[in-house]
Order: C-alpha cells, then structure tokens, then sequence
C-alpha cells in the first residue's frame, strides 16, 4: 500500500512539473506585463537579453536604411562608404536610445515599440472665463494591447500584440516579442520584430 501511495506522490509530482514546464512561457509573459504595469524595472530585466535585442534591432534598422536609401551607385566612392558608414552610427545611437528598460516595458504594454503618448491637455476656458464643458470630460484611454502565443518548439515563442481597434490583422503586421528558454523553466525575451509595415516602402 506504501508503495502504491509513493508512486502515485511521484506520478502527481511528475505531472506537475510537465505542467509547471509547458506552461512556463504563458508564466513568463505574465510575470513581463505584471512588473511593466507596475514600473518593476528589476524584475523585469531579469527575463531580458538586452544584447540580443540591441543586434537584433540593429540589424533590422540597418536593412531599413539600405532599403530606403537603395544602393550607391559607385560602391568604391569614398563618399558612398562614408555616407554608409554614419548611417550605421545612426542607426547605432537609435538602437541604444530605444532598448532601454523603461522603453522595452512601455512595448509590453502598450503593443508598440516607444513610450505610451502622454494624455492631452485639459480643454482651455471658452471666451468669456466660461468652462468648456468637454474640458470637465476625463480624457478616453486606450486599451492596452493583448498578447497572443506563438509555440515554435519546446525552447522559444513568440508573443504577437494584438491591437484592440485592428484585431484582424495578420501576425506579420504586429510587434512581435520572441522569448527563448532559459533553464528549466524560466524565459527571455531575447529578440523584438518591428512589424512589416515597418518595412514597406
């Protein structure tokens, strides 16, 4: 009876860690969002790669800039390779400014990567000194985005954000998070995709 008892302890501990595994990346996501709506910038690094999201930003701007700028004409003008070369500092310098903490936590709320637009001002008074009226309304927010989870395989994921107003709209058009395995069951965000509108011309 003893026997029979441990061995069903350790098939309901085995299930539970099989669960506690499967369900680690939809954990993951969650702890991200709870810690970015509550400004927990600690606990919110701890599940960021921040040199991997800088080469992997990098290297999508820099794919932008050649798009949009084409290609020299005369590659062994100096002034070509120059003009090459700052648009990678650009590039560099936008990068660095962009994945910063507080940044990489307005994208997981807000769906977008960039700070959240401030609110806008109270309506002034009409002529007179009389209130305007639709200055005494609280001003409209916007819903937040919602995370959709994307398995592709047993060690990474990808997060796609749903944008309430476009809730139809293809994968490839929203920012999209990508998270990795790290350990057992713990997960970083490891790479950011712009959408492909991004890259339109």
């Amino acid at each position: 009876m003893k026997i029979r008892h441990a061995a069903a302890a350790v098939l309901v501990l085995l299930l539970a860690l099989a669960a506690y595994w499967y369900w680690s990346p939809f954990l993951a996501v969650r702890q991200l969002q709870t810690a970015a709506q509550s400004g927990d910038a600690e606990s919110f690094n701890a599940h960021v790669d921040y040199p991997k999201l800088r080469e992997s930003l990098k290297g999508q701007f820099s794919a932008l800039l050649a798009q949009k700028l084409g290609a020299p004409r005369d590659a062994a003008n100096p002034f070509a390779a120059l003009g090459s070369l700052i648009g990678l500092g650009l590039v560099n310098q936008l990068v660095d400014a962009m994945v910063r903490p507080e940044t990489v936590m307005a994208a997981m709320q807000n769906g977008r990567l960039g700070k959240a637009p401030s609110e806008p001002p109270s309506a002034s008074p009409l002529p007179g000194g009389a209130p305007d009226p639709a200055g005494d309304a609280p001003p409209e927010k916007k819903e937040k985005a919602r995370w959709v989870i994307d398995r592709e395989g047993a060690n990474r994921m990808t997060a796609y954000a749903v944008d309430p107003a476009r809730p139809d709209e293809p994968n490839a058009d929203r920012l999209a998070l990508v998270f990795e395995r790290s350990g057992f069951v713990d997960w970083k965000l490891t790479d950011i995709r712009m959408p492909a509108s991004t890259f339109k011309k």
